[in-house]
C-alpha cells in the first residue's frame, strides 16, 4: 500500500517477499548516479529490499549479501551495476573516501546500508529510505527525496 496523502512516499509491507518486490520495482527504475541511503534497526529488511533492488537492475538476487564485514559488493547487472555499500562497522561520521563513491555513482547505483551514518552521501543527492518495524514481518518503508523516475516507478506500482 502506497499513501498519496503526504510528500514523502511511505509502503506498508506484510512480508520479506513485498519488501523485496518493492526493491524490484525501484531497482528497475534506478540509474547510474541514483544514491539509496537505507536505514532502520538491525533485521529491519535493509538487506532484502536491497536483493530486490538487484533483482531490478538485472542481477541474480540470491548473490545478495549484507557487506557488513566487507563494507562493499558489487552486483552486475543486466541493466545495472548495483554498489551494495554498509555503514554500520564504520559508526556515525562515516569517511567513505576509501571507498571512492564518486566513482562507484559513475560506474552504476549504490544501495548503502546505514547511510544516516555517512555525512557525504549528502553531497550525493542520496535518497533516504527508513524501514520501521511493526511486528515480525510488517514494515512501515518510508521513502524521501526520491528522483522524479524513482517516483515515478513507484507511482506506477499501485
Amino acid at each position: 500500500m502506497i499513501d498519496r496523502n503526504t510528500a514523502d512516499a511511505v509502503v506498508l509491507s506484510d512480508s520479506p517477499l513485498r519488501t523485496e518486490a518493492l526493491g524490484r520495482t525501484l531497482g528497475a527504475a534506478l540509474q547510474p548516479g541514483d544514491v539509496l541511503a537505507l536505514d532502520g534497526d538491525l533485521g529491519a529488511g535493509k538487506t532484502v529490499l536491497v536483493r530486490g533492488l538487484a533483482e531490478g537492475a538485472g542481477a541474480d538476487p540470491l548473490t545478495v549479501r549484507s557487506p557488513t564485514f566487507v563494507l562493499h559488493h558489487v552486483y552486475r547487472g543486466t541493466r545495472l551495476t548495483l554498489h551494495h555499500l554498509d555503514c554500520y562497522r564504520l559508526g556515525e561520521g562515516a569517511d567513505l573516501a576509501a571507498l571512492d563513491v564518486d566513482a562507484l555513482a559513475e560506474d552504476g547505483a549504490l544501495a548503502v546500508e546505514w547511510g544516516a551514518y555517512a555525512p557525504r552521501l549528502a553531497e550525493l543527492n542520496a535518497a533516504h529510505v527508513h524501514i520501521d518495524v511493526l511486528d515480525g514481518t510488517r514494515r512501515r518503508i518510508t521513502l524521501r527525496a526520491l528522483p522524479a523516475h524513482l517516483r515515478a516507478a513507484l507511482d506506477a506500482q499501485r
